[in-house]
């Protein structure tokens, strides 16, 4: 006798194609995305804020309401959807360009200010979609296609850590750092995210999941060497863990 172990979410297209490189965790990271939604029966009061980047594939995958945004621009359109629709769960996903580069402005001025949205940043330390080009999260020593000798401090600075930052903003809710490159980690990504849904639609403020990423075409790894590049190197740049939680008392 069979049994059903799994079943696609609701919230994806029955008909939807993988296209990500192969090995990439995007479409875990939005496979765990459509499953929280189901979970929360949220799915259609959801609007999904999208930018370009391997995200703007999104409409390809969800079964959702998608605003595209400009390059850098999520939070922003974010924040003028979730004022026009503040009953709608309004949730962005970027890479880590896009939001900490082009972005940074406006990512952290609507966080700042407390906008009721939750930002989803895929930081896989390189600009995916492009090329591999250096990105404001590679890390020190890194080779990407502008730092051919790895990434310099004295040369092109630091990188920049999207919770440390976030999480000094007084309307920020809820900031975690999570990772998939395990399953023990998508299980407690998928958890994060369920919190930083519940803190928006509580009203409790801006809510930010940073979540370590593979790019096994641009890294240059196989899939299996990726997610061990994120374990053996991003973590001890980029701990995971719960950054800031207001809790109801706090709002």
């Amino acid at each position: 006798m069979e049994t059903l172990v799994f079943q696609k979410p609701k919230s994806i297209h029955k008909d939807c194609k993988v296209t990500f490189c192969p090995g990439c965790d995007h479409g875990v990271a939005i496979r765990i995305i459509a499953e929280v939604l189901d979970e929360m029966n949220i799915a259609d009061k959801t609007i999904v804020v999208s930018s370009i980047g391997c995200s703007v594939f999104l409409n390809d995958y969800y079964n959702l309401d998608i605003v595209e945004a400009p390059h850098g621009r999520a939070m922003a359109v974010a924040t003028g959807v979730k004022r026009a629709k503040p009953d709608k769960l309004v949730f962005t996903y970027q890479g880590d360009g896009d939001f900490a580069s082009i972005g940074l402005g406006e990512s952290m001025h609507a966080i700042s200010r407390g906008e009721k949205v939750t930002a989803i940043c895929i930081n896989n330390t390189n600009y995916g979609m492009t090329g591999g080009q250096m990105a404001p999260t590679t890390i020190l020593g890194q080779k990407t296609t502008t730092t051919v000798n790895g990434r310099d401090a004295e040369v092109q600075g630091y990188p920049i850590k999207i919770c440390e930052m976030a999480s000094t903003c007084e309307g920020a809710a809820f900031v975690a750092r999570c990772s998939l490159d395990s399953s023990k980690e998508i299980e407690n990504t998928k958890r994060m995210i369920r919190k930083a849904f519940e803190s928006q639609l509580a009203g409790q403020g801006a809510s930010v999941i940073e979540i370590l990423s593979t790019c096994p075409t641009n890294w240059k790894l196989s899939p299996q060497e990726s997610h061990e590049r994120i374990r053996k190197e991003l973590y001890p740049v980029f701990p995971l863990g719960i950054y800031k939680e207001k809790t109801s008392k706090q709002v």
